[in-house]
């Protein structure tokens, strides 16, 4: 069997806009001992994809993690089937079905060892630091893949491995939430949030989604809240929730917005003793909390960064048996992902994620 040596992708060379995502044909990577070739049939547009082209996160850097290079290749997922493996691979196939590892740990890492294989340094993210998804075909050592179960569609795997492993971090590790909770999720429309939103769904507790959209909030509900709240006007969003909660507050919140008009929203309609999950990046500016509110209302403030080889192994197992699954908003041919990346940087009402389809 001829392997193939070229692939056709998209790239990023120089920062800007959509136009500057270029698609071409390019050189593989020779196949190492420790290499599997992937024909890549579903990936995904995010948010940071749309970040990092724009060139908003040029300066971004985690602690142990390298910045953001160019030339690039975005997509952090992906999904699709061996085309062939190294010399030293024993793990994969060729025919296997397989999903891209979103979240890898350094095995050696002290972080890992910690039991926060979530915080490992000296990696490189698909779509952040190395190659990501935006290609037909992919190269990437053994330990980048898993085992894709029988009967998951490849749409359904490109989309979902990202959002519902960070979701499950959030949820069982970060937030414990149990039957019976209460729970208020800003930013539910999209992946994390309706990822979020289906866990907390499963740990058997209510869930409130926030939107700044009304036009979102019938489809929130379809998705499986037990209310939706719009805050455009945040001092009757504050009294609908506190109705809902029979006065007492929430018990958990999490926030996808970075908005700090939402943040004081999420921190005004605590429960005594409740926690709160600050996940976006976009939160640039001092929290509006004070040393009083953290004592007044005994409030947990917790922090997000990514999720662990055991929530994603949680997922695969949420998705072959169907307990989960991802509203698609809209797919794109991998040569027109600058529409999508258009579309959603300019959509408000976009509920779902994007699918990227490579062969078309």
């Amino acid at each position: 069997m001829t392997l193939p040596t070229k692939t056709f992708a998209v790239r990023l060379f120089e920062y800007g806009g959509p136009e500057k995502l270029i698609c071409g044909e390019y050189d593989l990577p020779p196949l190492g001992e420790r290499d599997v070739l992937i024909k890549n049939f579903a990936g995904s547009v995010s948010r940071w994809d749309v970040k990092y082209r724009a060139g908003d996160l040029a300066r971004y850097q985690l602690p142990g993690r390298a910045p953001f290079p160019l030339p690039q290749q975005l997509g952090r997922e992906a999904a699709g089937e061996v085309v062939a493996v190294g010399a030293a691979v024993a793990k994969f196939a060729p025919g296997d079905r397989v999903i891209g590892v979103t979240h890898p740990e350094d095995p050696d890492g002290v972080e890992t060892a910690r039991g926060l294989g979530n915080l490992s340094r000296n990696l490189a993210i698909p779509g952040h630091q190395a190659f990501g998804s935006y290609a037909q075909y992919l190269v990437r050592d053994e330990r980048m893949w898993l085992p894709l179960p029988d009967g998951i569609d490849y749409e359904q795997a490109g989309v979902a491995l990202w959002p519902f492993s960070s979701s499950h971090r959030v949820v069982h590790d970060r937030l414990r939430v149990r039957l019976g909770d209460t729970v208020l999720i800003a930013g539910a429309s999209g992946g994390m949030g309706q990822a979020t939103l289906q866990l907390c769904k499963l740990a058997g507790a209510r869930v409130i989604a926030a939107t700044r959209y009304a036009g979102k909030a019938a489809v929130l509900r379809e998705l499986g809240a037990d209310a939706a709240v719009v805050t455009a006007d945040v001092e009757q969003a504050r009294g609908e929730v506190l109705a809902l909660s029979g006065g007492e507050g929430v018990d958990h919140a999490v926030d996808y917005t970075g908005s700090p008009d939402m943040l004081r929203l999420l921190g005004s309609v605590m429960r005594l003793g409740g926690s709160l999950v600050v996940t976006s990046e976009q939160g640039r500016e001092p929290m509006p909390f004070t040393a009083s509110d953290m004592i007044r209302l005994e409030l947990n403030l917790l922090g997000i960064r990514g999720a662990r080889m055991n929530d994603m192994l949680a997922v695969l197992k949420l998705l072959g048996e169907r307990r989960i699954s991802t509203r698609i908003a809209a797919r794109f041919a991998l040569a027109r992902v600058g529409e999508a990346h258009d579309l959603l940087a300019r959509s408000s009402d976009l509920v779902g994620r994007i699918v990227v389809l490579p062969w078309g």
